[in-house]
């Protein structure tokens, strides 16, 4: 006979490991999600591009376009994040100035807020300042601590106050946050005069759907991933929060971000030009999305590429077995029903090595340079990609 605590022992691992079947199911689900909802997201911003082209700058319904196009770019990032909390994968890291971001947000933010409520901002100039991040983080950074101000505020609405300023690694600045390292750090501060929070519910607030709903008695759920993001984000960077909260007093969020010495990364694709010559160069597309497919080919014969497009792998790969030499460029899907974006570019590689492959994903973060090249792929675009971003990847290329 078992003993009692032997029984336990075992009941907490059979949970344990049917939570993480639980989340590896999940992970897979987000995937393919991610997927679809990122081939919605290019043909969205690759037609809403071309249209723009058409449409002389000044013009109201161009700037009504960009505002699509800016929609567009938002849930991007937000597939993004969901990925990255879901799969525990991170995006890209680079040396980045945090202004653009910083702007970005509060800019958002003002057009959602309700009324009776105002949003404040001061903010430091970086100056060359730059943190280990990326702006989607940033971005998500600010944002979600707003929003959780928002759903903090009582009936006839409150303040809430941005300021984002630089603290330089003196014992002056650093000795009233306990466990700060001893660095330079840029710092993000949210406060509200919002109904604040217990102690009870500071020890919660990071847990993942937790929701203080109850407490309201308003009957609006306030459950959601916003905190759990922002925590998975600062540590993620070496960073801390510090909260101040006072019951019907309002809240004081500050977040502590290390600086790193290193020059910003432009990794503005937009402002890339591809060359201009594409004549007598022949493209292979492969995706088994046929709206894709109709874009892909509008775009690049637009730019005076001669166009093949197959939905199936294996008869792309047969196709290119008869004309090895044919293509100038080969773009394929990563996910494909009957065959891997991955098997058919190792196949293509084997019968011509000199083609270039461009392997085309949601996921370009999870792949890495050495596995590209054991596949054959010479460069991985991202879904959903600008026309700038397709057009200067092939012009690279050939």
């Amino acid at each position: 006979m078992p003993k009692a605590k032997d029984s336990e022992e075992l009941k907490v691992l059979m949970e344990s490991i049917q939570d993480d079947k639980a989340f590896e199911s999940l992970g897979i689900v987000v995937g393919e999600i991610a997927h679809d909802f990122n081939n919605i997201l290019s043909l969205i911003s690759g037609y809403v591009e071309m249209a723009m082209s058409e449409i002389p700058e000044g013009e109201r319904a161009r700037s009504d376009l960009e505002h699509v196009l800016a929609a567009t770019d938002r849930a991007t990032e937000l597939v993004a994040r969901i990925r990255t909390f879901s799969m525990n994968t991170k995006l890209k890291q680079s040396a980045i100035s945090i202004d653009k971001a910083v702007n970005d947000a509060i800019a958002h933010l003002n057009t959602k807020l309700p009324s009776g409520i105002t949003l404040s901002s001061e903010i430091e100039e970086s100056k060359g300042r730059t943190i280990l991040g990326n702006e989607t983080e940033t971005f998500k950074i600010i944002n979600n601590l707003c929003l959780n101000s928002i759903q903090a505020m009582p009936e006839d609405g409150g303040e809430i106050k941005v300021t984002v300023d630089y603290i330089a690694n003196e014992a002056d600045n650093l000795s009233r946050y306990p466990g700060l390292a001893e660095k330079d750090y840029v710092r993000i501060m949210v406060e509200d005069n919002g109904k604040g929070m217990s102690i009870e519910t500071i020890e919660q607030m990071y847990l993942p759907f937790f929701s203080t709903s109850a407490e309201d008695g308003d009957g609006k759920k306030r459950a959601g991933l916003g905190l759990t993001t922002v925590h998975n984000i600062v540590t993620s960077q070496g960073g801390m929060i510090y909260v101040d909260s006072t019951v019907n007093k309002g809240s004081r969020f500050e977040v502590f971000l290390p600086l790193v010495h290193s020059e910003v990364q432009d990794t503005d694709s937009s402002k890339q030009s591809p060359a201009a010559s594409s004549a007598d160069k022949h493209v292979l597309v492969i995706d088994d999305e046929a709206s894709i497919i109709q874009m892909a080919t509008q775009i690049l014969e637009k730019h005076g590429y001669a166009v093949t497009t197959f939905m199936d792998g294996n008869e792309a790969i047969e196709h290119f077995r008869q004309q090895p030499y044919h293509y100038d460029v080969v773009i394929t899907d990563l996910i494909m029903p009957s065959m891997p974006g991955s098997e058919i570019a190792s196949t293509i590689s084997g019968i011509n090595p000199n083609v270039p492959i461009i392997l085309s994903t949601g996921f370009s973060d999870k792949i890495g340079k050495s596995t590209c090249a054991s596949w054959g792929v010479d460069r991985v675009i991202n879904k959903p990609f600008t026309i700038n971003e397709l057009l200067s990847s092939i012009e690279s290329l050939t």
